[in-house]
């Protein structure tokens, strides 16, 4: 190995430290500011083979760069403290390295003490062979199936509480164990004597001397790892030994390294998310409770409208129908009595007109009487019965008229009642609309809640917004996309790092190989050195020889040459010592080197298992991406559902516009409510009638008030009528006295024939006013049988249009029930909907929050303790520091003192032929 090759190799291990740990440029510590800084800190332990631990070091190396003067206090473990570049010691004051350094460039400065504080990681090893329990040192020389496991557990928990937010905008705590992050790795390399090696965890490669090289990787924190993980792997043996195997671990901050911040980040984005979906939950499900609210004020409103409907079915059924059946039937009644009435008129008229033709004949015959009296006489007897007839016939007339006004009387009061039931049942059927007005304002309430698009705090925009949302978040090119873009280029890069890094352990694993060759191979010519020197050595035998032969006489010559010879041999003792001296310090130095090169390939090891980590880590994440991705398409489009079901006008071109939404059924019912309680009154209304309509309107009170006018006028007719049949019956009564008086008289025939003139006259007079009064009467009995005509017709129309209105209202208190029967399935719906929906909802992302809000804490909190708690004893102040772990588990293989009869053998001839080699280079 040349001088330039061994100085690029400590050069690497002098600066590796501080590339992999700190991967930052150092500070500046107390004192210059033009000389930075850095501290780092390697605590090596060894355990046995099961993992207990025997002893344990760290290794303190400063390095200082620039110009200037540093104050340098450096804290440090100072059991056993020793310096590793010279004899020298250090001042420690307070258990810290003190001292004043003037750096002109560079400067280090190492040590190594006993490490006395609590490890952070605790390593367990088991073995088994062929599946049953076996000591380590059991299985020297044995052959099977091996297996190992191996244990490894972050015991740096701490109780601590942590913050987050509880998915609705308050923040809660919950006390957890949070463990200082740390990362690291198992590396064991078998022998070839292990076949048939498997192992579910490790990766595998060759050592390129046909053995196996296993690498582990571990993520002792969570909630990206477990504080606590679990490995191993399983082989055929032959002749059983146990490799050595070793740990490599450092503290980590997830929120600064490269490698996990990404993993913290998408727990924030996680709980951000859920934030978010909570929300617009929770907005979602208060719409839902206004519409279950205005379901309910809609039902309330269907129920008075209902049982409205049903009182006016039953007041039109049950009570307006049938009476208007009777007004018809009476009516018809009184229309046959008008007609017998108007009949019986218009003969009493030309019975009057003929007893006023007689009266007026009588009353010009009365001086003929006088000539015709013996006529008389024979014929008084006849014309008296004649009379007394006539006056009896008016007088039962008489009794009659009376009878017939009081009837008409009964007849006046019946329509005036029939008028104010009519009256009533327009006021109400007008009433209807009232009614309804609750229902108006539910349905107002309901499309208040539903809203429209844009308008802010309403249903419909509540889940337009959370649809968009989710449709922008997983298109093509989106949020979404974006994020698994991101995240697959880096999983990308730190598969580029992980080959890069594993390259670079390779060609450091062959470094070290060629350091331990040049080591064996100085060991070799140092132990032959040694030989040479020893006493009865290849020196002192050839001193001997030199000695024996001065002794000889072979003259002066020879003598001077053998006294040569001997002082030779002198120097060659001389530099043989300083030879084995500098070849020790070589053989160190490699040593050293082998080391170091060791540890740069352990942490190679170990960044390529974490970049390893790191990558399977990212593809977990980007998968997770697309099955969210997936999700929320599915949520998006569930939401699509929702908002054409709420109003099909909300998405032009997606949503069926034959298919109405519920603000489009809530308008059908508001506008179907209407026409059917306008519908209602009018056409009820409208049959009724005002109270000033006639028969020509073609009303119910139309036809009424025609008929009281017929009455009325019947009942003046009346009047008129019993006041000439009384006026007749008098004259009656008088005719028939002088018709007595005739019969009984006759022969007084002067005197009887003047009476009888008086008489005749009077009766012709009291005829006129008969014949007057029964042309009244006739005229009268017509006017009541028009009346009762029309009080028949409208009756008639009354109780059709009060059928046609009680089968109308029959379907509206139909309609009306089944409306209110089918409200409750609304309210019960949104009711559902809020708690088997939005609620759930709700809650998934209140848990999603939570869990992604308090996975981020712990995350935080873990990230405060690496960089406060990340170093074992601590950095200047000032200065940039870390703390890397390594454990040595020992391996059992027997050969240890076989190894060393086989090396003193090899130095004795190595002594011998490198004596021999010197003798010759000496004297050529």
């Amino acid at each position: 190995m040349s001088k330039r090759t061994l100085a690029t190799i400590v050069a690497g291990l002098a600066t590796m430290p501080t590339l992999l740990l700190l991967a930052a440029t150092p500070a500046a510590a107390a004192g210059d500011p033009n000389v930075q800084v850095s501290n780092t800190e390697t605590v090596q332990a060894y355990l046995d083979a099961s993992g207990t631990l025997d002893v344990a070091r760290v290794y303190e190396q400063v390095a200082m760069k620039g110009h200037g003067t540093v104050d340098l206090k450096n804290p440090v473990e100072t059991q056993g403290l020793r310096n590793l570049d010279g004899f020298g010691g250090f001042d420690v004051e307070n258990g810290a390295m003190v001292g004043r350094y003037d750096v002109d460039g560079e400067q280090q400065l190492r040590t190594v003490s006993d490490y006395t504080k609590k490890l952070p990681l605790e390593v367990h090893a088991a073995y088994t062979l062929d599946g049953k329990p076996v000591e380590p040192g059991d299985l020297l020389g044995r052959s099977g199936r091996l297996g190992v496991t191996y244990t490894v557990k972050n015991v740096t928990a701490t109780s601590q509480v942590v913050t987050f937010d509880d998915g609705t905008g308050h923040s809660t705590s919950a006390t957890e164990d949070v463990v200082i992050p740390m990362v690291g790795s198992l590396t064991t390399t078998l022998p070839d004597t292990f076949t048939n090696v498997s192992s579910k965890e490790a990766n595998l490669a060759g050592d390129g001397r046909g053995g196996t090289k296993l690498t582990f990787t571990m993520t002792l924190f969570g909630p990206i790892g477990t504080p606590t993980t679990t490995f191993g792997y399983t082989a055929d043996i032959v002749d059983g030994t146990l490799p050595k195997a070793s740990v490599a671990a450092l503290p980590v901050s997830p929120l600064d390294s490269p490698s996990f911040k990404g993993g913290a980040a998408s727990y924030k984005s996680g709980a951000t998310t859920g934030v978010t979906l909570t929300a617009g939950a929770t907005e979602i499900d208060s719409n839902l409770l206004k519409l279950r609210d205005g379901a309910g004020t809609l039902l309330a409103g269907l129920i008075q409208l209902r049982d409205g409907a049903r009182r006016l079915d039953a007041g039109l059924g049950a009570q307006a129908l049938p009476g208007s059946r009777q007004l018809a039937t009476g009516a018809g009644q009184l229309k046959a009595g008008t007609d017998q009435l108007r009949s019986g008129a218009g003969a009493a008229k030309d019975g009057s007109s003929k007893v006023a033709d007689g009266a007026t004949k009588v009353a010009s015959g009365a001086g003929q009487l006088d000539a015709g009296a013996r006529k008389l006489s024979g014929g008084a007897a006849q014309v008296d019965d004649g009379a007394g007839q006539v006056a009896g016939g008016l007088h039962l007339l008489g009794q009659g008229a009376p009878a017939l006004v009081d009837n008409l009387a009964l007849v006046a009061d019946g329509l005036d009642q029939v008028d104010a039931g009519l009256t009533q049942m327009y006021d109400g059927v007008g009433g209807l609309p009232d009614q309804a007005k609750p229902l108006h304002e539910g349905i107002a309430k309901l499309r208040a809640g539903l809203g429209a698009k844009g308008q802010a705090d309403t249903l419909i925009d509540g889940v337009d917004q959370i649809r968009e949302g989710l449709a922008t978040a997983t298109t093509k090119g989106g949020s979404l996309d974006q994020l698994k873009g991101g995240v697959d280029a880096s999983k990308g890069g730190v598969d580029q790092s992980k080959g890069g890094v594993d390259q670079s352990k390779d060609g450091v694993d062959a470094s070290k190989g060629g350091v331990d060759q040049s080591k064996d191979g100085v060991d070799q010519v140092r132990a032959g050195l040694q030989d040479a020197l020893k006493t009865g050595g290849g020196i002192d035998q050839l001193s001997g020889g030199v000695s024996m032969a001065s002794k000889a006489d072979c003259g002066v010559a020879c003598q001077t040459i053998l006294g040569q010879v001997q002082l030779g041999l002198t120097d060659l003792r001389t530099r043989t010592m300083a030879a084995s001296g500098g070849l020790g310090q070589v053989s160190g130095g490699l040593g050293q080197v082998s080391k170091g090169l060791g540890q740069v390939s352990g942490g190679l090891g170990q960044v390529s298992g974490g970049l390893g980590q790191v990558s399977g880590g990212l593809g977990q994440v980007s998968g997770g991406l697309g099955v969210l991705k997936g999700k929320l398409s599915d949520a998006a489009y569930g939401l699509v559902e929702v908002e054409c079901g709420l109003s099909n006008t909300t998405l032009t071109g997606i949503c069926n516009p034959k298919v109405p939404g519920l603000l489009e059924g809530l308008d059908l019912v508001d506008t179907g409510v209407t026409t059917l309680v306008d519908g209602v009154v009018a056409k009820v209304q409208g049959g009724i009638g005002g109270p000033k309509d006639t028969a020509k309107n073609q009303t119910l009170r139309g036809g009424v008030n025609d008929l009281q006018s017929g009455v009325d006028l019947l009942s003046l007719g009346g009047l008129d009528l019993v006041d000439a049949v009384d006026q007749l019956t008098a004259g009656a009564d008088r005719v028939h006295g002088g018709t007595s008086q005739v019969a009984t008289g006759a022969k007084d025939l002067g005197a009887g024939a003047a009476k009888l003139a008086k008489g005749s006259g009077d009766l012709a007079s009291g005829a006129g006013q008969l014949d007057a009064g029964v042309g009244r009467l006739a005229s009268g009995a017509g006017q009541l049988d028009d009346g009762a005509g029309k009080l028949e017709t409208g009756a008639g129309q009354l109780a059709s249009g009060l059928a046609d209105a009680a089968g109308g209202t029959s379907k509206l208190a139909a309609g009306l029930t089944d409306a209110a029967a089918g409200a409750p399935a609304l309210e019960d719906g949104a009711r559902r909907l809020s708690d088997e929906g939005t609620k759930k909802l709700v809650a998934a992302g209140k848990a999603t929050a939570a869990d992604y809000g308090e996975k981020y804490a712990l995350i935080e909190v873990g990230a405060r303790r690496a960089k406060a708690e990340g170093m074992a004893y601590g950095a200047p102040v000032g200065a940039m520091g870390a703390t890397a772990y390594s454990y040595e588990l020992a391996g059992v293989d027997g050969a240890g003192s076989a190894n060393a009869g086989r090396a003193a053998a090899a130095l004795g001839v190595f002594g011998l032929a490198g004596g021999s080699v010197l003798l010759r280079r000496r004297f050529l």
